[in-house]
């Protein structure tokens, strides 16, 4: 064989094992990549699952479904969600949403869900749990916020009461259709500032359906712009008392051109012989430059307290807020209009107030 001939095979052969070599490392490498990767989406998925636990389809005296869409990759995002049974066949519901993705994301959230949850399962309403729970949560955000609103819905007398930490309000549809009040809301957690401060209670009749809802479901853009709350309420109304979570993210995937956020929701509705709802109340804690600075006035004003009414509960409130540093104005809606109670926070919070003035 010619010493050329002889070269260039010698040279075949090596390039042959060269390539050779290269395939079983992309080989090895790429089945290492996938056993990475697998172990990673499960590692996120156990997050996730901390995160947004599986959910009875019937919690306390409630029909309960949850839904979560991550906007984008695997779900390491930053929304939560819980529920949980409570003394007297009461329930709790939990939904918030934590600035950011991603690994910090999800320790953040984490911590946010289990300690919400901690004050709800200790016994706090809804208002006392975000407001003991925020400083706690403000040390350990580390400059970052979350949404919360916590919910708790006592089948005795058929009502859902809620409060709201930068979280926009439940959207309630059927018999218990109710506009809420936005004034004096309550801001996020993390930003070391008060928070609890709102908490409102609403008849959940049977028939009704509430939908507690991350700002990913009314911020998904559609041909026609932000899809909104309005709409979002008009999608729970289409769907009527059948309504479902996971209902209710598909019609929104399906109407919106573009998804910049996770989606979550849960979606509630009385079981049959729930007791019917009672009266709805709002409830707001001031302190006295809050009273002066008219926060109490425009409160009552958006509650649709009038007159010699109104007046007579501000100057009230301002001297329970002198007095005790903090009033609360409980406002109950009747057959006849809203009255007035002005009382303090520690004397509404264990059911006697030495000084309690009703204000028609």
């Amino acid at each position: 064989m010619p010493g050329p001939l002889k070269a260039a095979l010698a040279g075949l052969v090596l390039l042959s094992a060269v390539l050779a070599a290269g395939y079983l490392l992309s080989a090895l490498r790429a089945r290492r990549l996938a056993r990475q990767r697998a172990d990673l989406l499960q590692d996120v998925g156990l997050l996730q699952t901390a995160l947004l636990p599986p959910v009875p389809a019937v919690v306390g005296a409630l029909r309960t479904s949850v839904a979560y869409r991550p906007s984008e990759g695997p779900g390491a995002g930053g929304d939560f969600y819980d529920a949980l049974t409570l003394p007297g066949g009461r329930a709790a519901f939990l939904l918030g949403d934590v600035c950011g993705h991603g690994r910090q994301a999800l320790a953040r959230t984490a911590f946010v869900r289990y300690t919400l949850r901690a004050y709800i399962e200790a016994g706090l309403e809804p208002s006392r749990a975000l407001r003991v729970a925020g400083p706690v949560i403000d040390q350990h955000l580390g400059g970052s916020f979350a949404t919360a609103i916590l919910a708790v819905h006592d089948p005795a007398g058929g009502s859902l009461t809620y409060a709201c930490a930068g979280h926009p309000p439940p959207i309630l549809v059927g018999p218990s259709l109710v506009e809420p009040v936005m004034v004096a809301s309550s801001p996020p957690l993390g930003l070391s500032l008060p928070t609890g401060m709102r908490q409102t209670t609403v008849p959940l009749a049977p028939g009704s359906v509430a939908c507690l809802y991350t700002d990913g479901l009314a911020e998904a853009r559609t041909e026609g712009g932000i899809l909104g709350r309005p709409r979002l309420e008009g999608i729970l109304q289409e769907l009527g008392r059948d309504a479902t979570a996971d209902a209710v993210v598909d019609r929104v995937a399906g109407e919106a051109r573009l998804v910049t956020d996770d989606m979550s929701t849960v979606v509630l509705s009385p079981t049959a012989g729930v007791t019917a709802g009672g009266f709805r109340e709002e409830r707001l804690e001031v302190d006295r430059a809050e009273v002066l600075d008219g926060l109490a006035d425009e409160f009552l004003e958006a509650c649709g307290v009038e007159g010699p009414a109104r007046a007579a509960a501000v100057a009230e409130a301002e001297r329970w807020a002198t007095s005790h540093a903090e009033a609360v104005l409980h406002v109950r809606f009747g057959t006849s209009g809203p009255t007035v109670e002005v009382l303090s926070r520690n004397g509404e919070g264990l059911a006697a107030a030495p000084r309690k003035q009703a204000l028609a």
